[in-house]
Formats: C-alpha cells, structure tokens, sequence
C-alpha cells in the first residue's frame, strides 16, 4: 500500500477545457479539440457528479473517482476488491464508442502495448467491456507528476535532468517501434515521472502511456473535415498533412518535447489549429539557444533537437536507438550530478542562426517557369570560359525544357506566331571566311547567350495548378485523409 504523502499523477488533471463546438470536456492539458480544433474554454473538472463512481466493474473493480478527461477516454481511479490494490482504468468515450469499429480497435491498441515488455512503458494487466459496451483497460496506477507540469511549473529543465528524461523515453519508444507500434501522439502529458527525490536530487522514473491514440480515432470519421486528430503543437509535418507516418514521427515529436524542455515553450505556437499545424509543415523552428537564455550552453544538445525536428522524416535521427546514441554521445557525468555538454559539431541544423523562415515551400512544388529561367542564367558561362562549361550549360537547358515537358502535361508550349516582315532586297554579300582553328584548347571560345528552351505566353500558374495529373498525392495511411469530406457521424 502506497503511503498517505502519495499523489496520483493523474490527480493533476483537475482543470478541464471545454469544446465551445461539440461541447465535450478534456483535461487542462489540451489547448484544442482534438476532434474540430476550436479552442478550449478553460474550466473546472467536475469529477464528483460523474455516474460510474461508486459502481462495480465485472465483479472486480470499485470505481472510486474521476482522474482526468482525454481525447480518447475518461480515466477512473479503482480498487481491486480481491487484491485490495489500486489500479487506472481507461474507457472509451461514449461518443466514439458509437462507431462500431473503435471499440474494437481500443482493445487491440490496448492488447498491442500489453505486449511490449519495457519498464518505462505504463504495464496495462487486464481489459474488458462494461454492460452497455463501453470497453475498457485497467493499468498501473502512476504516482508523481507529468512531464509537462514539472515544465509549466518550472520552466527550462537542466541538461543532466533533462537527459535522463530523454533517454528513458527514447528506450521505451524503441522498444514500442521494435514490436510494430507508433505513438502518435507523443506529448509530455503522456511522460510520467513517478520517481522522488535521491541525494537532494530528482530520481525521475519514466513511464510512457497513452499509445495508439491518434491512430485508433484517427481511422473514424469523428473528427471535423480538415482536421487531423491529435495534439497539434507536438506533430510532425507529414502527420499535419495527413501523409504516411512511421516511428519517425514519435522522434519528430520528441524533438518537440526537447525544445520545450531545453526552453520552456514550444517551437510553434498560434491562436488556431491550422496556424500551428501550418507553421509544423512550413516555418524553421528559431535555435533554441537564441530562445532561453537557459539553453545558450547546450552545444550538441541543440543540433540533437533540431536533427529532430527535421522537417522532412529522412533527415531526422533514422531510430530511437540512434537518438538514445546521440544523446549518450553528448554529454558526460561529472562530479556533483552534473553534466558537460560536447560543443556544437559545426555540421548539424543547431548552428542556424537565421530567423524562422519557410523553407519547404520551394520542395513542396515544382519550380515555375520563371525559376528555371532564372536557374539557366545562372549557369550561363563566361566569355573565356573552357568548352565543357558550355556542355554544362546545355545540360541545364535540356534538363529544364524535359522537366517543363512533364510540367505542362507532356505537351510542348504553343509557339508564338511568326512576325510578317515586310520584304526588301538587298545587294548580295559574300560569304564570309571561316575563323582558322585555335592553336591551343586554351583559346578564346566565342561568347554566347543561353536561353530558356521554352517560351510561355502567360504568366506562370499557381501552385496547385502546376500540380501534374499523372503523379497523385501518396495514399493515405490509417489515419485517413483529414481534407477529404466526411460522412456525418450519428
């Protein structure tokens, strides 16, 4: 039995944020519904009146009170009647257990994390459905705090702290991939610290909950046409976007998790979902160290965070082993609980000092016409340049004019009409005399003028018209695609 002093971390979530929209409650953590992305109202958590407490679940477990709401369920506090011990148990939200397939999916995402055996991973023990069909799972009971109240009661977390963290995660997240499961919706909220204090220091214990969210609502028709369900402020582009995501989205969104450890906030933040989301796909996160003054001495640590936040999925760390490697490789213990930070490389995104900029717009569509001119201006050689620039030079030009081909939809520019010259004669000329040959392959090569292989006769489209037909988007994974219309859920 756990002491009198004990505190539930899932106690914490007694505020509550309102949906102005649908109405629905979740705990003070969320700062958007997850379901159509209006902003909460904030408010109280009435977890007294709730009708479950008091009741007996199969025979086995006591509903004793309300912890907290989430975009997935509610989570109740329970005693085992038999074992007399204390368990969490998860239900599905009423509303989403209407659709036939979630209840179904809860379970298996429940049954998938059972079955990966990793201490920093919360360990679920039992699962079942109440009489009217709620399912449920029951799960140890986690005591001391989130990871996100330690930040929002403190701020910036110290490296050596903030490294323990991470690498405990990094471990359970591993093992997650290992056996075929992803986050989604990796979060500090879903990071708790269940240790206490050793030596004057914080002895943090992770443990990783809440897996397999986003996926399971994700694949229902619940949430509102164009939005994609999860936290917005800790998800990766290709997630905002409604593409395919792997395990790199987790790292994606650990990254997240250590700028805001590194310097108190979040890399992105706006007043709507779509403004967050937008600047996750877009906008180049500002280095950390020109953020906090905390984080101007995180050498190394700073290009770990920001080779996370990539925005392009293969260009961040390729596993959370290889994350775990990088963090390892950063810092070293010293005498007093201590850490020293290795310098900045010189080669990773972390020597940035650029403001934030938008950087994929130019990778996310096709150049223009114009912007492959001006690319074949570029390279256009100098009067004395050597013969193979000119090669290069050709190069270039075909290169644009075949990329151009594929552009307009395989067919070639109109020609613009031939002028009508009046005709005049002229006395006839002699032919001129051939240059004689250069004596040497260093002599003068002529200067010329390299020019676009293709001429519009209107100014360039729009993005989404330049868009080839022949090339559809990927197909979307089990989280469907958030801009595609939606059937009315009953």
């Amino acid at each position: 039995m756990q002491g009198p002093q004990a505190r539930d971390t899932l106690d914490i979530r007694r505020e509550a944020g309102r949906c102005p929209a649908c109405g629905q409650r979740f705990s003070a953590e969320s700062a958007f519904c997850p379901f159509d992305g209006s902003k909460l109202e904030r408010g109280a958590l009435d977890t007294a009146r709730d009708p479950l407490v008091g009741q007996q679940v199969d025979g086995r477990y006591e509903i004793l009170s309300l912890l907290g709401e989430g975009g997935m369920g509610q989570v109740y506090e329970v005693r085992h009647v038999s074992l007399d011990r204390r368990f969490a148990m998860k239900l599905l939200r009423r509303e989403l257990a209407r659709d036939t397939e979630l209840p179904s999916r809860f379970i298996d995402e429940a049954r998938a994390t059972a079955s990966i055996r990793h201490p920093n991973i919360v360990q679920i023990t039992d699962f079942g459905v109440l009489p009217d069909g709620l399912p449920y799972f029951v799960m140890e009971l986690l005591r001391g705090e989130t990871l996100g109240r330690v930040i929002k009661a403190g701020g910036p977390i110290p490296a050596a702290r903030a490294v323990r963290i991470l690498q405990q995660v990094a471990s359970a997240l591993g093992a997650a991939h290992a056996a075929g499961v992803v986050h989604r919706d990796l979060k500090p909220e879903n990071i708790f610290l269940v240790g206490g204090m050793a030596g004057g220091q914080a002895s943090d214990d992770v443990r990783v909950v809440d897996f397999g969210a986003a996926k399971i609502i994700g694949s229902s028709r619940v949430t509102r046409q164009g939005v994609v369900f999860g936290t917005p402020h800790y998800m990766s582009p290709e997630q905002a976007s409604g593409h395919p995501v792997d395990h790199r989205a987790d790292i994606y969104a650990l990254g997240v998790i250590m700028y805001e450890m590194f310097t108190g906030r979040v890399p992105f933040e706006a007043d709507t979902y779509m403004g967050v989301l937008t600047q996750h796909m877009f906008v180049q996160p500002v280095p950390p160290s020109q953020v906090s003054p905390a984080a101007r001495e995180l050498g190394a640590l700073e290009e770990i965070t920001l080779t996370c936040l990539a925005k392009k999925p293969e260009e961040r760390y390729g596993a959370m082993a290889e994350l775990g490697a990088a963090l390892a490789a950063a810092v070293r213990p010293r005498e007093g609980g201590g850490v020293d930070v290795a310098p900045h490389s010189g080669r990773g995104p972390g020597r940035a000092s650029s403001p934030p900029r938008f950087a994929m717009a130019d990778e996310l569509e096709p150049p223009t016409l114009e912007e492959m001119r001006v690319a074949i201006d570029s390279v256009t050689p100098p009067k004395r340049a050597a013969p193979w620039a000119w090669i290069v030079a050709a190069g270039v030009a075909a290169a644009a004019a075949g990329v151009t081909w594929a552009l307009l939809g395989h067919s070639p520019a109109p020609a613009p009409p031939p002028a009508v010259l009046p005709v005049t004669r002229a006395s006839p000329r002699p032919a001129p005399k051939p240059p004689p040959p250069p004596d040497s392959a260093l002599a003068p090569v002529p200067s010329a003028t390299v020019t676009s292989p293709v001429q519009p006769s209107a100014p360039p489209s729009p993005p989404a018209a330049r868009r080839s037909a022949a090339h559809p988007p990927p197909p979307m994974d089990d989280v469907g695609d958030p801009f595609a219309p939606h059937a009315p859920h009953n």
